[in-house]
């Protein structure tokens, strides 16, 4: 078995579990993880973003969106611990509305980027997984977020065992070179390797 597989496999079942047993501590981790992630994605657009294409619009938007990156991951990282609980949810509604706005602008940018040589499937991606966060924020943030987490959690958790069950069934068989020796000449052949 690969032993990175296998630490995936129980990383996910942690995981399961961490949102079955404590949903609203990794809700809070999550907000905090975010901003940090929000951070730096923004000190990564003001540093190199910026100068990918010579166009003022395209690094007015960069700019743009890269100080609001900052500004939210901030507000994300620090006022959760600094207020009450009802602050977290407020953060995980503006990391969700953030995380929209931040597509949007993605996408005008990605326009921009179509006549350079410049690689636009990360760009894309990044893009997609914003939108499929915010909703899932949402969702979170609902009433029912924690059912909802909770459910999330006992799939995880479900997906991490079957995943290190199949890897236990699959696991490569070893086999052991061995000796074997010849009754009649009395002459011991060795395995080739």
């Amino acid at each position: 078995m690969k032993k990175g597989s296998l630490f995936l496999g129980f990383l996910i079942c942690l995981a399961g579990l961490l949102l079955l047993i404590i949903p609203k501590f990794v809700i809070n981790v999550l907000v905090i993880l975010l901003g940090i992630e929000a951070i730096i994605n923004g000190i990564y657009g003001l540093i190199y973003m910026r100068r990918l294409i010579p166009d003022s619009s395209f690094q007015y938007t960069v700019v743009i969106r890269s100080m609001l990156s900052i500004i939210i991951g901030l507000l994300a990282v620090f006022l959760p611990l600094k207020f009450a609980q009802a602050m977290w949810t407020i953060m995980l509604f503006t990391l969700a509305v953030y995380m929209i706005i931040s597509a949007l602008m993605e996408m005008y940018l990605l326009g921009k980027l179509r006549t350079t040589s410049v690689e636009r499937r990360p760009f894309i991606f990044e893009a997609i997984i914003s939108v499929a966060a915010a909703i899932l924020m949402f969702i979170i943030g609902a009433r029912n977020g924690t059912v909802f987490v909770r459910i999330v959690g006992a799939i995880a958790l479900i997906a991490g065992v079957l995943f290190l069950i199949l890897m236990w069934k699959n696991r490569p068989i070893v086999q052991e070179p061995v000796e074997v020796v010849d009754d009649i000449s009395g002459t011991i052949e060795k395995p080739s390797e």
